[in-house]
């Protein structure tokens, strides 16, 4: 899918915008990444990066997943 922002922040508001409901799933009631949830900008995670404010160049690559817990 493609998407049309500055931002990973930007990204995730449009993300809301075509599928309602997954912002609060991906966020919490402040705003930043919920912290099960791992978001990478090419592979690298955006938290060693600059979160949520990490800049978006055409052609970069975000991926979205959640933590997977068990024994």
């Amino acid at each position: 899918m493609v998407v049309n922002a500055g931002t990973i922040n930007e990204a995730i508001k449009e993300l809301q915008g075509r599928f309602p409901g997954i912002q609060e799933r991906l966020t919490d009631e402040k705003g930043e990444v919920r912290r099960f949830i791992n978001v990478y900008l090419n592979e690298e995670d955006i938290r060693f990066l600059q979160n949520q404010n990490t800049a978006l160049k055409d052609g970069d690559e975000i991926s979205i997943i959640p933590a997977i817990a068990g024994g």
